[in-house]
C-alpha cells in the first residue's frame, strides 16, 4: 500500500516529525468510511484542513490549506461531489499531487500540483478539474438541477501520490488522513426563487435581495430542452433579475423544438421588460448553442432587448423554418448528416452545417450590443461563425459587437469552476455528442468568459 511505502521512506525524519507521521499512519489502520461519506457525517480525523470559506457561491474562489504534516511528504488532495444526471446519482472527483513544505504545509493557492487531474499552481484545480469517477459512467455532465440545495464537496488528504483509480477502484479503499466538507451555493442565500406561469410564459424568476428594481436578464440554454436554472440563479447572486426561460419540453410548452413559435419570445420579452422588479430601459439575453439563435432573433426584432450574450452560437436559425404566430418568420441553415463524424467520444457536427450569408440573422441592423464568446475547439458549432457575424456589421456599427475567442475551449462554456464536459449523452440526438475542449484551457476560458458576461451586462443594461 502506498501509505506503508511513505511511512518507511520517511522513517528517518527528526523525532517530532517521525512521531507525527506514526500518529497519522495509525489512522490508516482504522476501517475506511469513504464509501458512505455522501450519506453520513464524516468521522472525526486529525484536523489538518483549513478551508476558507466553508460556504461559498459556486463561482467564488476557495482557500485550501493542509498543515500539521511532516516536511517534504508526498500527499494527495482529493475532492468528491455527487450530482444528478438523468435522474441518477453520479459521482465526480478530482485529485492533486503535492509535497509538503519545510513546515509540513500545503497551500493550494501557492504550491504546485505535480500530477493527478491537474498540474501546476491552480488554486481552484480541485473544482474545475473534476471528472466522472472511474467507477461510474464517463459520458455524463455535472448539472445542478436543485438550485436551492447547497452542493457539498468532500475534501480528503492522503499520504502518497494516488490516482483517481487508486481512490475509487482499488479495494480496499485507501484510508484518508483527514476529511472536511465545503458547501457550494448556486443561488445566494437571500436570492428569491419565483416559479413563473404568466400567459404563455414559463420558467423561474430569480431576484437579488433588496427592493429593486434590478437590471433584467433572460437566460436560455440549448436544444436539450427543459428548464435549466443554475446560470440564472448565479446571475441573480450578482445583482440581476434573471429569468430562466425554457422554450420546449417543459410543462405545457411544445414537446419538440421544431414546434417553437417566435411569439413565445415576444410575449416573454414584453412581460419581463415591464415587470416591477426589472429596471426600465431595456433587458439582456444570455444564451448558448441553439438557444442563442433565438437570442439573436430577439436582439434583432425586439427593441426592449439591448444586450445579447452569445455562447458558441450559430448565427442563423438552425432549423428550416420558424413562424411567428401564423406568419413565416425566418428560414435557417441545415445539417448535412453525411458530413457529421462519429468519433470514439461522440458525434462531431461542426463541419456538417450548410448555410449561406442570406440566412444570417441580421442583428447588425439593430442597436443591440452583442458579446459573442467563441470556443475554438467546439465540436458542434464552427468557431469562424462569430467572425463572420462581426464582418457583416458596417464599419460605423462594428463597435456594437465584441467577439472573444478561446483556444482549447469546448462547446459547453459555463460559469467559473464548472467541471469541463468533453462529451456526454444528448437525449434529443439519442447519442453522445463531442463538445470538445481541453480541460485546463477550458477552465481558463470559463473563468474569463463568466467575468466578461457579468461585466458586459452591468455595463450595457440600465443602472438607474
Amino acid at each position: 500500500m502506498e501509505s506503508n511505502k511513505n511511512f518507511t521512506e520517511f522513517s528517518g525524519l527528526d523525532m517530532r516529525a517521525s512521531i507525527r507521521l506514526r500518529q497519522l499512519h495509525s489512522v490508516l489502520r482504522q476501517p475506511s468510511s469513504q464509501q458512505t461519506l455522501s450519506h453520513t457525517t464524516p468521522p472525526p480525523t486529525p484536523d489538518l484542513f483549513k478551508v476558507t470559506p466553508k460556504v461559498s457561491l459556486f463561482d467564488q474562489k476557495i482557500d485550501i490549506r493542509v498543515h500539521g504534516l511532516p516536511s517534504k511528504v508526498k500527499v494527495t488532495l482529493h475532492a468528491v461531489v455527487e450530482a444528478t444526471w438523468r435522474r441518477e446519482r453520479v459521482q465526480f472527483a478530482s485529485c492533486g499531487h503535492y509535497v509538503t513544505d519545510e513546515h509540513g504545509m500545503v497551500d493550494v493557492s501557492k504550491d504546485e500540483s505535480l500530477g493527478g487531474t491537474y498540474a501546476g499552481v491552480e488554486p481552484m484545480g480541485l473544482f474545475w478539474s473534476m471528472e466522472a469517477s472511474p467507477a461510474g459512467p464517463r459520458n455524463i455532465r455535472m448539472v445542478q438541477r436543485n438550485v436551492e440545495r447547497p452542493l457539498p464537496y468532500h475534501l480528503f488528504v492522503y499520504l502518497g501520490h494516488l490516482s483517481l483509480s487508486d481512490l475509487h477502484v482499488t479495494q480496499p479503499s485507501p484510508r484518508p488522513l483527514a476529511i472536511t466538507t465545503q458547501q457550494r451555493l448556486v443561488k445566494g442565500a437571500e436570492v428569491r426563487r419565483l416559479p413563473i406561469k404568466e400567459g404563455c410564459v414559463r420558467g423561474t424568476l430569480f431576484l437579488p435581495p433588496g427592493e429593486g428594481p434590478f437590471p433584467g436578464v433572460i437566460d436560455m440554454f440549448g436544444f436539450a430542452g427543459g428548464l435549466m436554472e443554475s446560470r440564472a440563479a448565479m446571475m441573480a447572486s450578482h445583482g440581476f433579475a434573471a429569468l430562466a426561460l425554457p422554450f420546449f419540453n417543459y410543462q405545457d410548452l411544445p414537446t419538440t423544438v421544431k414546434d417553437v413559435n417566435f411569439n413565445y419570445f415576444e410575449e416573454t420579452v414584453n412581460w419581463f421588460a415591464s415587470h416591477s422588479s426589472v429596471k426600465k430601459g431595456g433587458i439582456g439575453v444570455v444564451a448558448v448553442s441553439g438557444g442563442a439563435t433565438f437570442a439573436l432573433l430577439m436582439g434583432w426584432k425586439l427593441s426592449q432587448v439591448v444586450a445579447v450574450v452569445l455562447i458558441n452560437s450559430p448565427i442563423f436559425y438552425v432549423l428550416p423554418d420558424l413562424y411567428c404566430g401564423d406568419r413565416h418568420f425566418t428560414r435557417g441553415g441545415e445539417l448535412n448528416y453525411e458530413r457529421a463524424i462519429m468519433t470514439s467520444e461522440g458525434l462531431l457536427v461542426k463541419n456538417a452545417w450548410m448555410y449561406t450569408e442570406d440566412v444570417f440573422i441580421p442583428i447588425w441592423e439593430s442597436s443591440t450590443r452583442v458579446l459573442a464568446l467563441i470556443s475554438d475547439d467546439d465540436g458542434q458549432v464552427p468557431p469562424q461563425l462569430g467572425d463572420k457575424l462581426q464582418a457583416m456589421y458596417p464599419e460605423e456599427r462594428r463597435h456594437l459587437i465584441e467577439v472573444v475567442h478561446y483556444p482549447g475551449a469546448g462547446h459547453l462554456l459555463e460559469p467559473s469552476y464548472t467541471p469541463h464536459c468533453r462529451f456526454c449523452f444528448n437525449p434529443p440526438s439519442g447519442s453522445d455528442l463531442l463538445w470538445g475542449g481541453r480541460k485546463k484551457e477550458h477552465a481558463k476560458a470559463q473563468e474569463d468568459s463568466w467575468h466578461r458576461i457579468i461585466t458586459f451586462l452591468h455595463t450595457h443594461l440600465p443602472s438607474s
